[in-house]
């Protein structure tokens, strides 16, 4: 079973910023600049954690927030873009 997770980072130098986009784009959605939507296990919620930790400096920030079933459905969205769309209800 996987949760909703939403992740977001300020990272200072531009070669760790460019590997934790890197590193996040594999586990969910970019909605922001700094702001990723993961579905996560337990393992990998760990996974991703320690990948990133490992590749950024003591005086970064990352924020990470569990979102629930009902938080994650009344999302409001205001201003340019859409919501990020399922994959799971797309045929590819």
């Amino acid at each position: 079973m996987t949760r909703l997770w939403l992740i977001t980072y300020d990272i200072s130098d531009d070669d760790d910023r460019k590997k934790a986009h890197d590193i996040l784009k594999n586990y969910g959605k970019r909605v922001q600049y700094s702001v990723f939507e993961c579905h996560l296990s337990d393992n990998g919620l760990s996974m991703l954690r320690d990948r990133l930790l490992d590749e950024i400096d003591s005086a970064d920030s990352l924020r990470w927030y569990p979102l629930c079933t009902w938080c994650s459905a009344t999302v409001f969205f205001q201003g340019l873009g859409l919501p990020p769309e399922d994959e799971a209800f797309f045929l590819q």
